[in-house]
């Protein structure tokens, strides 16, 4: 969020979802407006940001509703490294 306002452009959100075709798989790109500006006032900044952050979990929300089971870490936190038991 601070950045976005730091810079004063528009904010998207990407999200890039795994789709099922008769022809196999496929990836269907989501590209959607988040914020034409970044608005952070002097007086309630925290506020503002906390606004933003919520209004993005939501739309996180939404899309994690949509494909469950396409959340996943990228780096393998759980993996014992080779010769460590």
């Amino acid at each position: 969020m601070v950045l976005g306002y730091l810079l004063g452009c528009p904010v998207y959100l990407f999200f890039c979802l795994k789709e099922e075709k008769r022809h196999g798989q496929r990836y269907r790109i989501t590209l959607e407006p988040f914020a034409e500006r970044i608005e952070l006032p002097h007086r309630g900044r925290q506020a503002a940001i906390d606004a933003y952050v919520a209004q993005y979990a939501r739309r996180l929300e939404w899309y994690c509703r949509e494909a469950p089971l396409q959340w996943f870490n990228f780096f393998d936190f759980w993996h014992e490294p080779v010769g460590r038991s």
